[in-house]
């Protein structure tokens, strides 16, 4: 097998914000009767601040930095929403812990088994770049290490090793010159190798198993064999919900809808990815904007076929964000969607650009749509019934697609109608190009119609639909070709 780890080293940060800005920021977390730095951003940087600074010392150097509460759940969901999305490149993705410890805070990590996706992908190459620009996309930060243990794997990321390892030997070779301080193991134990005169890895890999364990522990022996291969990894994979019901949970308010729309573009780009995942589409999905007080703000996002383009997700949803008014101050994201379909997207058609003006069409009637509300907005379904005025009704956009079309053989028809036909006041007979075509119908409603239709042209060349009253013989406008 062969491995692939996304190591998150700001994902402290990151689970609380979806994307920076220029405001300095840092994570901090107590241990013991002493608040740390575990995480900081760049302008945070800029200004001198590191991680593990005493933070009492951080707000001496910049009294204005702005200090955000470590959410270890939040990292968990932000996590667990990672992992969803990485199946769409793996059948197999292995899910890290979040440390407690605070030296590991920046060490969480994600595994994906990528041996058997490679000839998926066309090579390394390929799925790599593939693989980063979608993380560019979520604004997460990361680092990729590539081996055939998990542990060599992490390793690699957190040594920031851009090489795909494949074999153990290769492995070992690779990191035997490396610190112990690189190895995610409890500070107490490095501190104890250390001590012991043991710097490099390869130093300690050497050392005779039994002598290490009785000194040390047995589990620094059980790490040692899973890091170069010599026993099995038990780790679980982690398994793709059957429904989707994910949130974002802010370490402030939210008072602005614009606010919501950074951490909203990357749910839905994670969102997105699980659906590639699961090679399925979604047609409806629902928002919910989390208040303190209040009950939440319910947005259902609807499309009038199934899809999975994040980007048309987003467009939809900011429609609707922007004729919202916030009650309260939002305080969580939440995204659910618990039906999924076929996802409808059209291949290339060399010879026609039908069906991709199709799709176009139908994502421009839903952004319409989501502007107006899709109460305002309907389609045209058939009705078996002969009648010109009758043979049609309105239909919800949810409802396109729920029976089965017949179709039905009729002469032409003209698609502009008049409400109601207009009598005409005929000197003379105009030309008939095609005609009659007799429609006898509606004496079980009452609107019983006895018609013979024409198609005339009048002498400016203009083609009109007009038939001729059998009742009374009269004759009426009743529609017109373009």
């Amino acid at each position: 097998m062969l491995w692939l780890c996304i190591s998150l080293p700001q994902l402290p940060l990151e689970a609380l914000r979806a994307l920076d800005d220029e405001t300095p920021t840092v994570v901090t977390a107590c241990e013991g009767s002493t608040r740390w730095v575990i995480c900081c951003n760049e302008p945070a940087e800029r200004s001198n601040l590191k991680v593990a600074m005493n933070y009492t010392v951080a707000l001496s150097i910049h009294p204005q930095v702005q200090a955000l509460e470590r959410k270890p759940q939040a990292e968990q969901s932000a996590l667990e929403r990672l992992a969803a999305w990485a199946y769409q490149f793996s059948s197999t993705v292995v899910l890290g812990e979040i440390p407690q410890e605070l030296r590991h805070a920046r060490t969480t990590a994600l595994w994906m088994e990528i041996g058997a996706s490679l000839k998926l992908f066309g090579g390394f190459r390929h799925l790599v770049e593939h693989l980063e620009r979608e993380l560019e996309q979520l604004h997460y930060t990361y680092r990729l290490g590539i081996a055939p243990t998990l542990e060599g794997a992490a390793l690699l990321a957190r040594a920031e090793i851009r090489v795909a390892i494949t074999t153990p030997h290769a492995l070992y070779t690779r990191i035997r010159a490396l610190p112990i301080s690189k190895l995610a193991l409890a500070s107490d134990i490095l501190h104890q190798l250390h001590t012991a005169g043991v710097l490099t890895i390869g130093l300690l890999i050497e050392l005779p198993r039994a002598a290490v364990a009785k000194r040390f522990g047995p589990e620094i022996g059980n790490f040692l064999d899973r890091l170069t291969g010599e026993a099995a990894d038990p780790r679980p994979a982690f398994r793709l919900p059957d429904k989707y019901d994910v949130n974002f949970e802010f370490d402030f308010e939210i008072r602005s809808t614009e606010a919501l729309l950074f951490p909203l573009r990357r749910l839905l780009r994670e969102f997105a990815g699980f659906l590639r995942a699961r090679d399925t589409g979604v047609q409806h999905f629902t928002l919910a904007l989390t208040h303190r007080d209040l009950a939440a703000t319910q947005l259902r996002i609807g499309l009038s076929m199934a899809d999975r383009n994040a980007d048309i997700f987003f467009a939809l949803a900011r429609e609707q964000l922007e004729r919202v008014e916030l009650s309260a101050p939002t305080v969580q994201l939440r995204l659910s969607a618990d039906q999924f379909a076929a996802p409808s997207a059209l291949q290339a058609d060399w010879l026609s650009g039908a069906l991709q003006q199709s799709e176009k069409l139908s994502h421009t009637i839903d952004r319409i749509a989501a502007r107006l509300g899709r109460e305002r907005i309907h389609s045209l379904r058939s009705v078996a019934d002969h009648r010109p005025e009758s043979c049609w009704r309105a239909a919800a956009l949810d409802e396109v697609g729920t029976e089965p079309d017949t179709y039905i053989e009729f002469p032409d028809r003209p698609l502009w109608l008049l409400p109601e036909p207009k009598p005409l006041q005929l000197s003379a007979l105009p030309q008939i190009t095609s005609g009659p075509e007799r429609i006898e119908s509606g004496w079980w409603d009452t609107g019983d119609v006895q018609r013979d239709y024409y198609v005339v042209r009048t002498t400016t060349g203009a083609d009109l639909w007009v038939f001729r009253n059998l009742a009374d013989s009269g004759w009426y406008l009743h529609g017109f070709w373009s």
